[in-house]
């Protein structure tokens, strides 16, 4: 299941002020979502470096310097970590025979210095699309061209004190820019724009590198009902939007057995977000089953619906 952190904060928005305050509103707010990963590189404790291998024919060992100390950089953000945390380098992919060479491996973390090895081989970019659309954030319809680049490499994630890989994968990812629209792009065209540009386009695919071994969030719209003129009920809401979910909860569960089916059903509702929030999905969807018994309505069917589908992505 995907944790709720508070990292960013919330940004509150009216979304529906109705014309008296005796009636409840709904109230918006943003929270980020930790995404669920099947490993993450935890670096509180632990020294780590990026290599990455290049191609002594090619002749791409700064592009892919540029590579290792990109994801590096990435590494460091998502960790929270003083800018130069993590090492960077790079070595011929004429040495690196895998993690099965134990002693290469040992080598290699003496001269980074370094208990965790993030290894990347094999980095080439495999194809590339243009697609054109309508900008649908532009209030004068406007015709964009997207840039999609496909790119593959090979990573590992090497403890060099416990001799483990703890993470293998070879990559297939994309990285998306708009360009400049133009009707005559040609193939020869496209590359030079790729070539022109080769800085920015590592940097990007070395965030998605990244991204698949360290914490990242995405941003999900919330609600809660308030009712701003009964004291304790909107005095749960204020704790709620300063992430005092414990004590929000509590200020709304005597409105839970409020004989009015409607009011209860939307207290019953504001705790099962709250319970949500804290991961407690059990809990979360045995509030919104109560609170629909009393007075169903459309969020609530919404919100059971999504506590489920977040259950099953435990499986």
């Amino acid at each position: 299941m995907k944790r709720f952190l508070s990292r960013y904060g919330i940004c509150i928005f009216t979304a529906m002020l109705l014309a008296s305050c005796a009636v409840p509103q709904v109230m918006l707010f943003n929270v980020d979502v930790m995404e669920k990963k099947a490993f993450v590189l935890q670096l509180d404790n632990q020294s780590a470096s990026v290599v990455a291998t290049y191609d002594q024919e090619k002749g791409d060992s700064s592009i892919m310097a540029d590579l290792a100390r990109s994801v590096a950089d990435r590494l460091e953000k998502q960790n929270a970590l003083e800018e130069g945390s993590v090492g960077a380098f790079t070595i011929p992919a004429s040495e690196y025979k895998g993690s099965q060479d134990k002693e290469y491996l040992e080598q290699l973390m003496l001269a980074t210095a370094s208990q965790s090895l993030v290894i990347i081989n094999g980095f080439s970019l495999r194809d590339y699309h243009l697609k054109k659309s309508w900008d649908p954030d532009r209030t004068v319809p406007t015709l964009q061209t997207m840039l999609t680049i496909l790119g593959k490499a090979d990573m590992e994630v090497y403890d060099a004190i416990s001799d483990t890989t703890l993470y293998h994968k070879m990559v297939f990812d994309s990285v998306t820019f708009r360009i400049p629209t133009d009707n005559s792009y040609t193939d020869q065209s496209l590359k030079e724009l790729i070539s022109n540009n080769d800085t920015l386009v590592i940097a990007s695919f070395a965030a998605t590198l990244a991204d698949h071994i360290c914490n990242t969030w995405t941003e999900e719209e919330w609600m809660l009902i308030d009712y701003p003129n009964q004291e304790t009920w909107h005095e749960a809401y204020k704790n709620a939007m300063d992430f005092k979910w414990e004590e929000a909860i509590r200020g709304w569960l005597p409105w839970t057995e409020n004989k009015k089916p409607e009011v209860a059903s939307f207290a019953s509702f504001n705790i099962a977000v709250a319970c949500q929030i804290l991961g407690q999905s059990d809990l979360a969807e045995s509030w919104v089953q109560y609170g629909r018994q009393k007075y169903d309505f459309q969020e609530a069917r919404a919100l059971r619906d999504y506590i489920r589908s977040k259950k099953l992505q435990q499986f």
